[in-house]
């Protein structure tokens, strides 16, 4: 496996018709090509045909600081590199959640947490279709970060339409966000591990809502609805939950919309052992297996929230187009969607085209796998603020 120094590159990079803004190497560390370089038809094809690329942090870090400095003439060239305000901001408070989760009794842990909460639901009012994107299109690493905050983002969009208030709002996306705290970046590997887990691993994971409220309360957390969410966002309606085996009426509402919330987004995560499930499966599942949850009405509204196929999914139409989910409809089967087109390599291209499915000739066929075909898009394009 390759090592520290180097981060996954998408393979929108790989252009035969400009030049390259990082070397490119594969999983083993072996430079494929240099920094600069035209590639040939056959390197594209080579490179295309491989798992994964990667490049240096020293690379991408120069890469983007020179995107910055670069006028309006270069901005075609970086395009591929640029994220877009949303993606950036959240890209931003998994930096302070993964220090968070490294020192989690550092004397700022709550002063930090606390400003994570205000500014993600600030992102999840002004841009609730791009983060929404977020969590179907990058969920392949650190899943111990981005698990916790995909998970708070649909907390908050479900409670916000639910009018559950500022207060409580506050402390439901606080205990998601914090709910596995006590596991810090064991969960990384915890998540991945295909052998059977061990007798200590089951116990750790069986006690951690317990130690994480130990652990808030030792930081200074009082939060008391906070600290409940947690305490039983592992609890099912159906007495099949843990650490204590709580049943209807005896669970918090807030505690069963981050159990929902968990259960949908690590459904949609891939893990190194099995694809993601697909969006609209793993709606469907949920809905199908609401005994767990303490009401059909949390369930209904968190179905209406996303649709059944959210921003991000790449999706077939009647119409045989493929199209990129980029806004939800008033139907939760019938959201807006761009246009994408396939190039000779098998890249997807977004074109200046938007279909409403609820109009028949462009509804909803299948969804398209986000690996079947590698995706050129700059997201910056589709959600701008």
């Amino acid at each position: 496996m390759i090592g520290k120094k180097y981060v996954y590159l998408s393979k929108a990079v790989i252009n035969a018709e400009q030049p390259l803004l990082f070397p490119v190497y594969n999983k083993r560390g072996t430079l494929l090509v240099e920094k600069g370089k035209r590639l040939t038809d056959k390197q594209v094809k080579k490179i295309m045909a491989l798992d994964q690329i990667f490049t240096t942090n020293r690379a991408m870090d120069t890469a983007m600081y020179d995107k910055r400095k670069n006028d309006s003439d270069d901005k075609d060239a970086n395009a591929a590199f640029r994220l877009p305000p949303p993606f950036e901001r959240i890209e931003a408070l998994e930096k302070i959640l993964l220090e968070i989760y490294k020192a989690p009794n550092h004397p700022l842990t709550l002063s930090k947490i606390l400003t994570m909460v205000n500014r993600l639901q600030t992102i999840c009012e002004k841009s609730p279709d791009a983060v929404l994107a977020k969590i179907i299109l990058d969920n392949n690493d650190n899943y111990a970060i981005k698990h916790s905050i995909h998970t708070a983002i649909l907390c908050e969009l479900t409670a916000k339409h639910l009018q559950w208030g500022v207060e409580k709002n506050r402390s439901l996306v606080s205990a998601a966000l914090t709910m596995n705290i006590s596991l810090g970046l064991m969960q990384n590997r915890l998540v991945n591990q295909e052998k059977s887990l061990s007798i200590e691993q089951k116990q750790i994971i069986h006690n951690h809502p317990k130690e994480s409220v130990l652990l808030l309360k030792s930081i200074g957390v009082q939060n008391t609805d906070w600290l409940n969410f947690i305490a039983a966002h592992h609890e099912s309606a159906d007495g099949s939950g843990y650490p204590n085996g709580l049943s209807e009426g005896e669970i918090p509402l807030g505690a069963s919309l981050i159990s929902l919330s968990d259960v949908y987004c690590a459904k949609v995560s891939g893990r190194n052992y099995r694809k993601p499930v697909y969006a609209n499966v793993a709606a469907r599942d949920i809905f199908l297996d609401k005994g767990q949850y303490t009401t059909e009405t949390l369930i209904e509204v968190f179905v209406k929230i996303l649709g059944l196929y959210p921003p991000g999914c790449i999706v077939k139409l009647e119409s045989n187009e493929l199209g990129l989910v980029i806004k939800r409809g008033e139907r939760v089967d019938a959201p807006t969607v761009q246009v994408l087109s396939k190039n000779k390599y098998g890249q997807i291209h977004l074109l200046n085209i938007k279909r409403l499915t609820s109009e028949k000739n462009y509804a909803i066929k299948s969804i398209i796998p986000l690996d079947s075909a590698e995706a050129r898009f700059n997201p910056a394009d589709v959600w701008q603020n």
